[in-house]
């Protein structure tokens, strides 16, 4: 089954589908699952994505959720006022939750291990974030048997459904039965209610409850037991399930990362769904292509082993100085490479980004003698780079298809600098005189200048460049190593 992606703005990382999911399977055995799964497509998720513990919801999601529920179940065209019938679902889901130790798995464990309700309720603005991110729980006041509780919501986020207030209540009266303890009663004033109170910026909730005296210790442990046999193994299947997402994300986010605001990485990996539907967008970079003159000939004659081992070699020092001067290496194709240079947060201005290329380009045709050194002790002949340049205007973006896709980008500085590359006389690099800006002329050689025809682009004046020191040492044609190049 192809892998389903939702709308970013309903995957958030705002609420828990541990306690959502408890919602769902009320509905579910109440109305029955067709019905339940009608109402989450019409918010715009699915049962099988509620029904995922490890993952969440925002609190857009949950405004489309008690609409939905108004409209099929309720039959209302919009949600109805705090006092409605309809709301009580929300309150009985909350309270069904602590009946459901299999759900909760070891989230139980650890409010169990409070020992009693008053524990708990002194506790309640660390533990209540483990499921809600967007709603801050403040104890007020706190005494044997009674707390006061008042709910903040961050930022500009404000649920503006009860369903959500009704469920707080449901949570709060379910609590002590942990405990095997009787429920308890809250009392939620009207003027201290968002819903109820226009000018109300919070919620507050008095919570009574009993706490216990006496524990019947073996019976208690006895009952911890049964419940590790069931949550543990539940618990070490959701660790295996996330170990495989979080690899996946690491993956997938290994060269986007570099592409985009720090910032916009971080909401990412918090809600993947957000990189599948990342259009194109416009920016200014410069591209690098280099390429390795006549390898697929080597390839022939070289057994495949060494092959890898001199590729490898080859990798293991231009990707280090393509990472030293802020590259990105976007693809690479057998022997080339392609390397983006752009910022993310669009503050460098184009000739420097242009002059990080060229500079990157000569350095990693400065490392190549002393590679060829090395590759001869091998009795291997020497590499031959040819690296090509161009800098402009860009789109980024995921490019493919739903089932496999790639953030890249492309334009036509990409073209230019993929043409350039492949004109380039070998051991040299070829770029636009534009590029060369903002780089310091005692880093180069120039050579030739020259006319390159791209298609789709026309006529392109460019100049070939060598690195200044390997230009000093570059051997005499009449070098003997001059003469083992030119067999190659």
């Amino acid at each position: 089954m192809p892998h389903r992606s939702y709308a970013p703005e309903l995957t958030r990382a705002h609420l828990s589908n541990r306690f959502l999911g408890s919602l769902i399977r009320y509905f579910t055995e109440r109305f029955g699952e067709d019905r339940v799964g009608v109402i989450v497509e019409e918010a715009g998720l699915s049962l099988e994505y509620l029904y995922d513990t490890t993952r969440w919801t925002s609190v857009e999601f949950d405004r489309r959720l008690c609409d939905a529920v108004a409209h099929q179940i309720g039959g209302l065209l919009e949600s109805p006022p705090y006092n409605h019938p309809l709301w009580q679902h929300w309150r009985r889901a909350s309270s069904a939750m602590f009946e459901r130790q299999e759900v909760m798995g070891p989230l139980w464990l650890l409010l169990w291990a409070f020992e009693q309700p008053s524990n708990f309720f002194a506790n309640i603005g660390n533990l209540y974030t483990r499921g809600n991110r967007v709603t801050r729980m403040e104890v007020v006041e706190h005494a044997p048997g009674r707390t006061l509780v008042r709910a903040r919501f961050e930022g500009p986020l404000r649920v503006d459904r009860p369903g959500t207030c009704w469920s707080r209540r449901g949570l709060f009266e379910a609590i002590p039965t942990i405990w095997r303890l009787p429920r308890a009663s809250v009392v939620h004033p009207p003027h201290k209610c968002i819903h109820r109170a226009p000018r109300a910026d919070h919620c507050v909730y008095e919570i009574r409850y009993r706490d216990a005296r006496e524990t019947d210790t073996s019976e208690e442990l006895s009952r911890l037991r049964r419940h590790i046999r069931t949550a543990v193994p539940a618990l070490l299947e959701a660790m295996d399930r996330q170990y495989d997402e979080h690899r996946e994300v690491q993956i997938t986010q290994r060269k986007t990362a570099h592409y985009l605001p720090a910032t916009l990485v971080e909401a990412i990996r918090i809600n993947p769904e957000a990189e599948l539907r990342l259009g194109g967008e416009h920016n200014v970079g410069a591209v690098l292509f280099a390429d390795i003159k006549d390898f697929t000939a080597r390839c022939q004659t070289t057994p495949a082993d060494e092959v890898m081992t001199q590729l490898n070699l080859y990798f293991e020092r231009v990707e280090s100085i393509i990472a030293a001067h802020g590259g990105i290496v976007d693809k690479r194709m057998g022997d080339g490479v392609m390397v983006v240079f752009i910022d993310p947060e669009r503050r460098t201005p184009l000739a420097e980004l242009a002059a990080a290329g060229v500079r990157c380009g000569l350095a990693m045709l400065d490392v190549m003698p002393a590679l060829g050194d090395l590759l001869a002790k091998r009795g291997a002949a020497p590499l031959r780079l040819r690296v090509g340049v161009a800098a402009g205007r860009l789109v980024q973006g995921n490019l493919g298809s739903p089932k496999h896709m790639e953030y890249t980008v492309i334009g036509e500085a990409v073209n230019l600098a993929s043409r350039l590359e492949a004109a380039a006389t070998a051991d040299r690099l070829l770029s636009t005189p534009d590029c060369l800006e903002d780089v310091e002329p005692e880093l180069y050689e120039r050579g030739d200048d020259r006319v390159v025809d791209v298609k789709g682009v026309g006529v392109v004046h460019a100049v070939e460049l060598t690195p200044a020191v390997t230009a000093a040492r570059t051997p005499k044609p009449s070098d003997s190593s001059i003469m083992r190049l030119r067999d190659v």
